[in-house]
Order: structure tokens, then C-alpha cells, then sequence
């Protein structure tokens, strides 16, 4: 409810300056909002399209020569119409399917993304105050993403085990950060490490997540290929796409 009074006071320019703050924090961190006001937008650009000034003037225009030339005047003006109706036609069926699209996508990562759980360093009771790994994994385990970003960074840039960034391009993507996790699943592909084979159905999830689906495709055609992790998900991912 709060955000759809932001929203609404928004498009009628109406925020205080509390509410300014809130409505950017919730661009920033809340992509299904995000695209909510995108939509809002452009729908409000579709209604108004007919008090843009310089459509007037082609309707001015059109009208005048029509004056000038009355018996051309009714299949001219037909004419016009059709096209121009066609015109916001297609432009409203194109983006209302885009809308659609996006909406799809974006319930498919939802419905099939969840953060890889903790089997590399399982945490014990008494743990808490231990070294940067188990503290890592201990934020991990707890859903303090942020926190275990950098403490992977940290160990990572120290250790080079493979898993760090496995687990760290997890965390990003939960946090809606999927570009800064795909190099990160690209370089543990190239590892031996005992986790890899999971990388690919990240990286397509990575790519559901930005909504590039061409992309995500060819990740789910090699977790069908590889036969290991994830692969009767990718079959039913697939056929949805």
C-alpha cells in the first residue's frame, strides 16, 4: 500500500522530500517497483500523447491542407487516422507484450532462483567469533549477504579457493546484483573446484535476472548437457522460455 501511494504522488509530482528519499531507495533496491513506475510512466506518455504540442501541429497542418482541397478531404483524413491509430496501436501492443515478457521472466527467476546452501564449511554451535572463513559462511548461512561479500572478497583475494567466489556471485545475485556475479561464475567455471558444476545454472540464473534470455538459454543447454546439477529444472526452464 505505501508504495503504490509513492507511486501514485509521483506521477502527480506531489512527494515531500521524505518521500523522494524512500521512492529512490525503492528504485534502487526493488526491481519488480522499478519496472512498475517504467510501466506507469509510459502509460501516462500514451494517454497525454494527444497534448503534445508538436502532434497538434500535424493535425493543424493536416486539417489546413485539407480546407484547401475539399475533395480529397475525407479519404486523406482517413487515411491519416488509420496509420496514426496503427502506429500507437502497434507501439501499445509492443509494449504492453514487452511488459508481459518481462513480467514472465522476472517470475521465473523467482520461482527458480534460491542461494546455494552451505556445504563447504558447515557452522557448529560456539563458532560466531571464529576466523574470517566461518564468519563468512556464518553470514552466508544467515542471508547477511552483504557482510559475507566482502569477507569472500577478503578470503579470496588471500586464498584463491574457487568456492569464495562460487558462493560470493550467490550473494550478489540475491541482492539483485547479477552483473557483478557473472565474471565471478565465468572464472569458477574455469576451475576444478568440486562446486562447478552448479556455476552454470547460477550463470543462467544471473542472466534471468537481467533478462537477457538468450544468454540464460545457452547456461541451461549446458546444465541439460552436463547432466549434473539442476537438470530437470533447466528441461522445464527451457520449455517456458
Amino acid at each position: 500500500m505505501e508504495k503504490e501511494m509513492l507511486l501514485e504522488k509521483y506521477l502527480k509530482g506531489k512527494l515531500t522530500i521524505k518521500e523522494k528519499q524512500g521512492f529512490e531507495i525503492l528504485l534502487k533496491t526493488d526491481l519488480m517497483f522499478r519496472k512498475e513506475v517504467e510501466f506507469q510512466k509510459d502509460v501516462k506518455r500514451v494517454v497525454t500523447l494527444e497534448e503534445d504540442e508538436a502532434f497538434r501541429n500535424v493535425l493543424y497542418d493536416f486539417e489546413s491542407e485539407a480546407q484547401a482541397k475539399e475533395q480529397k478531404k475525407i479519404f486523406f483524413s482517413y487515411k491519416w487516422l488509420i496509420v496514426a491509430a496503427s502506429i500507437i496501436l502497434l507501439f501499445v501492443l509492443t509494449y504492453f507484450f514487452t511488459v508481459y515478457q518481462t513480467s514472465k521472466i522476472q517470475e521465473l527467476y523467482s520461482e527458480n532462483f534460491k542461494p546455494y546452501r552451505n556445504v563447504t564449511h558447515p557452522i557448529t554451535r560456539g563458532e560466531e567469533f571464529a576466523d574470517d572463513k566461518t564468519k563468512a559462511f556464518l553470514a552466508y548461512t544467515k542471508g547477511e549477504y552483504k557482510e559475507s561479500i566482502e569477507l569472500f572478497t577478503k578470503l579470496y583475494t588471500s586464498g584463491k579457493e574457487p568456492y569464495y567466489l562460487f558462493y560470493k556471485a550467490n550473494a550478489l545475485i540475491q541482492l539483485n546484483r547479477a552483473t557483478e556475479a557473472i565474471p565471478l561464475l565465468q572464472e569458477h567455471l574455469r576451475s576444478s573446484d568440486v562446486l562447478s558444476d552448479k556455476s552454470n545454472w547460477y550463470l543462467a540464473m544471473s542472466y534471468l535476472q537481467i533478462e537477457d534470455i538468450e544468454k540464460a538459454k545457452r547456461a541451461l543447454n549446458l546444465v541439460v548437457k552436463n547432466k549434473t546439477y539442476k537438470t530437470k529444472q533447466a528441461k522445464k526452464l527451457l520449455d517456458a522460455l
